[in-house]
């Protein structure tokens, strides 16, 4: 046995630490039992810590999340990003009851200021009631932003918070109440992946139990993996839980399955690493001793090697920005190192305790003929074979283009989950998407509360609606998702056309009166015409009776002055008369006396004449004036009749027009509200004093009226990749709309679900390359150090992503064209890295063996009998390992989470590929080809050099 006395005479070394780990194998056995039990019995549970320490979803600071963070904070309703719906579904159209129930529900989730930050009561305000219930009259839904940022321990409290209210009310018969949306299904996805982490663990301890047991047929042999492992997962959480709790590394739900599946996975092929290569000692005739420093020392570079890269690898995605990634790198790369101190000090000690006992020799006959003559094969046909393998591999890289990713959470939780009632709840009666919805701001700089910004606030609507995927765009312009009824120019010409069609009777009839207006003032005019006629004839006649008057008024005066004179001549004896006092009863007497009375009042009648004479005159003066004002009067009536009839016709024709007419004004702006055409809106100054604009501008514009709110729905499902194409495509929208306008520079802003997704798209895709470029270096280096060779340095991590794409493919495959979901976008990164990372460690293995059977320092072996050798060692541990690793993965298809299950999935078939294809074929194949060149810059010959013994040197001068 030429091999079994070179590998004992080579393992008789024996490393200082081994022989440590040998001798205190005991303390070092209470060393990790002890740490085991206080970092799980002084420390919360992993997963509660995990829940306290859960961060936001997707950073505060990008676009999305700052975009709603200045939503609330421009409107004072939030300082968070959980936007969360509360859905009422009932089976019968909403009533006047049903309302009363939810107006109260409104109330008791705005008392509650704590975790209910800002309540949008859409359904309890007439300007935007129908918008906010469905067409069936069966559903409405209300919107509240919640404390704390999506995926955080205080948001999740405010969800719990919620459905706590909703739970302790009693709703009306036949009604029912979910709470749903974005931040609910954060906090459910954190709930399931924590209740599935247990049956993760235990699913995947009995898998890893039944594979060794398959391995070894020992109960014996399967303790030392068994063991090793089960400690290591305890101590993995107990040290990731302190380390969280004290808030040393960031945590979260997702983090903490992969640290379990992976220190599971791992931990049990390095066990099973050891105690194959201590088996293969044994059978080689080593004594127990000897076998374990043997096996030792050679796992212990590969275990340090493989663990450093799991560890390294994943600590790369600390550099990440999503949640879910940066959470992951700390926790794995310290589970990892924990594991590798494990493995290379528990595991040791455990087989030394049972040596010492007799335990843990192999129980049959080393098996190694299958992967010689795959060997053997690959030394004589490597090129068929690396075809044929690569082709393998190949065929499930084919789907790679077929992948098509999913932001969908929904499909990847249970039908049963609270959340997921909600949004099926809401499908029933509303479009798809409905709680899926964008929420976008316009900001001015000016307060955009006027009938001319308006205008360009319905431009911007107008365009959104119009882009492909838009379903509905709700606004202040539009609070129902339609075009606002009577806001537009043509329904100010049905304002106009009634308010004509009113007032035409009144016009009628006061043409009529113009009419007959008309008619009197031609009366009017020909009466003036005889008046004044008769006035100039009354004029002439008064002259000549003037005239008479002053020829009476002189005859007068001259008897007067006659008189007069006769009255001095007869003036004594007038004086007897009027001097007897019996004058009056002496006739003679009184006759004298009263002649001389009569001819006094000639004096009278004299000065009256005179009067009347004045007088007559005066009249006479004015009878020529007052003829020309009838005339002046006479002509401007009959001027005032020529515009009374010039007016009638017109009045009369606008009448008869008006007539016509004001039913086509009525209809235009009718038949636009019934079109629901958006074209040519407008919003009369009066309208903002109504209280149902008042109203809506409180929903949707910010108190200082710079800012205004747009509530988008989506066309389809938000959450697919088209959501995202969607919300591309708003702010060029947007910018158009506004060019030119009185908004022209406003500043944008959009968060909501495929928001979201667009940031996680972006952010997972930088994030990626970040951490692939991170993660190959960091491989090449480790192995560069390890295999002190820069071909095979470069060949690992190439094969390893080589069979990631086909693995990858074939997950593809299976999940979105067998089973009919589509690969979560966590799948494609996590999976790399982890792939990546954990398919390095078999092609290390083979790549140390088949150096370490080359030979030390000096060549002892040629490169085709090394690879043999190595395959036929390491085919059956390798295989063992890889099997056991690929099924502890697919124990993740027990988490109720779609996402872990479709990770472990993905995971297993490239543990799978990379075992029995790459490991196996490819990597050998390869080794073959490349000859020397794969070892370069170390030298190493194809064949050996004879070894020379002394006689060869014989007879040789000095």
């Amino acid at each position: 046995m030429q091999s079994e006395v070179r590998v004992s005479a080579h393992q008789a070394k024996r490393p200082f630490f081994p022989r440590m780990v040998r001798l205190f194998a005991i303390p070092i056995i209470i060393f990790w039992a002890l740490l085991a039990i206080a970092t799980n019995t002084f420390v919360p549970k992993v997963e509660d810590v995990a829940t306290e320490l859960a961060g936001p979803e997707i950073p505060t600071y990008a676009p999305s999340q700052l975009a709603l963070l200045h939503i609330g904070d421009k409107f004072q309703e939030s300082n968070s990003t959980s936007l969360t719906m509360v859905v009422l579904e009932a089976d019968h159209p909403l009533d006047d009851h049903d309302h009363e129930y939810y107006n109260g529900l409104v109330q008791r989730l705005k008392h509650d200021t704590r975790h209910v930050q800002y309540v949008m009561d859409l359904w309890g305000k007439p300007i935007t009631a129908a918008g906010a219930q469905s067409i069936d009259g069966k559903s409405t839904y209300v919107l509240l932003r919640l404390a704390g940022n999506v995926g955080q321990i205080e948001a999740n409290q405010s969800v719990q918070a919620v459905r706590d209210i909703v739970e302790n009310d009693s709703p009306p018969k036949g009604v029912r109440v979910y709470v749903s949306g974005s931040a609910p299904m954060a906090s459910d996805t954190l709930s399931i992946a924590n209740s599935s982490l247990n049956n993760i663990t235990i699913v995947t301890i009995v898998l890893i139990l039944v594979m060794l047991l398959l391995v070894y047929r020992s109960l014996t042999n399967v303790a030392v993996p068994m063991y090793s492992v089960l400690f290591e997962i305890l101590i993995a959480k107990g040290v990731v839980s302190t380390l969280g709790h004290w808030g040393i590394i960031p945590m979260s739900s997702f983090a903490v399955n992969i640290v379990v599946s992976l220190t599971l996975g791992a931990g049990t092929d390095y066990g099973i690493f050891l105690l194959g290569r201590y088996h293969e000692a044994r059978q080689l005739g080593e004594t127990r001793e000897e076998a374990y420093y043997t096996a030792y020392r050679g796992v212990a570079p590969i275990i340090i090697g493989s663990g450093l890269t799991i560890a390294g690898s994943c600590f790369c995605l600390t550099f990440a920005r999503l949640d879910y990634f940066h959470t992951m790198g700390p926790a794995v790369a310290i589970s990892m190192l924990f594991t590798i101190a494990a493995a290379l000090t528990l595991a040791p000690a455990l087989l030394t305790l049972g040596t010492l006992f007799g335990l843990f020799d192999p129980k049959q006959a080393r098996r190694g003929r299958l992967y010689r003559r795959i060997g053997a094969s690959v030394v004589r046909w490597p090129v068929p074979i690396l075809a044929a393998s690569t082709a393998v591999v190949a065929l499930g890289a084919i789907f790679v283009p077929s992948y098509r990713v999913s932001y969908d959470d929904r499909a990847y939780q249970p039908a049963s989950g609270a959340a997921n009632q909600g949004f099926t709840a809401s499908d029933r009666h509303f479009p798809p998407s409905k709680l899926f919805t964008e929420m976008m701001m316009i900001e001015s700089d000016h307060d955009m509360r006027n009938s001319a910004d308006f205008i360009s606030l319905d431009r911007v609507a107008k365009e959104l609606i119009r882009l492909p995927g838009v379903a509905m765009v709700q606004s202040i312009t539009r609070p129902l998702g339609r075009p606002l009824d009577h806001a537009n120019i043509p329904y100010l010409f049905t304002v106009q056309g009634g308010a004509a069609g009113q007032q035409l009777p009144f016009n009628e009839q006061a043409n009529n009166n113009t009419d007959q207006q008309a008619g009197i003032q031609a009366d009017t005019v020909a009466t003036l015409g005889k008046t004044i006629d008769l006035t100039q004839k009354l004029a002439d006649d008064l002259h000549t009776t003037v005239l008479t008057l002053e020829n009476l008024q002189q005859v007068t005066d001259e008897i007067n002055q006659d008189i007069s004179n006769l009255d001095d001549f007869i003036r004594p004896l007038k004086n007897y008369f009027y001097w007897e006092p019996h004058c009056y009863d002496i006739p003679i007497c009184y006759s004298f006396r009263s002649l001389f009375d009569g001819l006094d009042g000639i004096d009278a009648l004299d000065e009256q004449i005179h009067n009347a004479v004045s007088d007559f005159q005066a009249v006479d003066a004015l009878m020529p004036q007052m003829v020309a004002q009838l005339k002046v009067t006479r002509d401007e009536t009959q001027a005032l009749q020529t515009v009374i009839v010039n007016s009638y016709g017109p009045a009369h024709l606008q009448s008869t027009q008006t007539d016509q007419t004001f039913e086509d004004q009525i209809n235009v702006g009718n038949d636009f509200d019934k079109s629901r055409s958006d074209d040519y809106f407008y919003m009369p100054r009066e309208a903002f004093d109504n209280e149902d604009v008042k109203t809506g501008m409180q929903l949707m514009m910010s108190p200082d009226g710079k800012a205004a709110r747009f509530v988008i729905t989506h066309e389809g499902n938000a959450m697919a990749p088209e959501g995202i194409d969607h919300v591309n495509a708003f702010p060029d929208a947007v910018k158009a709309a506004l060019k030119e306008t009185s908004l022209a520079g406003a500043k944008i802003y959009i968060g909501g679900a495929a928001s979201n997704n667009k940031d996680i798209k972006e952010y997972a895709a930088s994030d990626l390359k970040i951490v692939a470029i991170a993660a190959f270096v960091l491989i090449f280096l480790i192995m560069l150090v390890l295999t002190r060779s820069l071909i095979a340095a470069m060949v690992i991590p190439g094969t390893v992503a080589f069979s990631f794409a086909g693995a990858f493919g074939l997950s593809t495959l299976l999940w979105q064209h067998l089973i009919g979901l589509h690969l979560h976008w966590l799948v494609l990164p996590i999976t790399f890295v982890i792939l990546v990372a954990v398919g390095s460690d078999y092609n290390l293995l083979l790549i140390a063996r088949v150096k370490e059977e080359i030979g030390v320092g000096y060549q002892t072996t040629g490169l085709h009998t090394a690879l043999i050798r190595a395959l036929g060692s390491t085919g059956g541990v390798v295989t063992s390992a890889g099997l056991v690793f690929a099924f502890t993965m697919l124990a993740m298809l027990a988490s109720d989470l779609k996402t872990i299950a479709q990770v472990g999935t993905t995971v297993c078939i490239g543990l799978l590929l990379d075992t029995l294809i790459v490991r196996s074929f490819i990597v050998p194949s390869l080794i073959r080809l490349l000859g020397p060149w794969f070892w370069w810059p170390t030298l190493v010959r194809a064949r050996p050099r004879p070894r020379r013994t002394p006689a060869d040197f014989a007879g040789v001068a000095r």
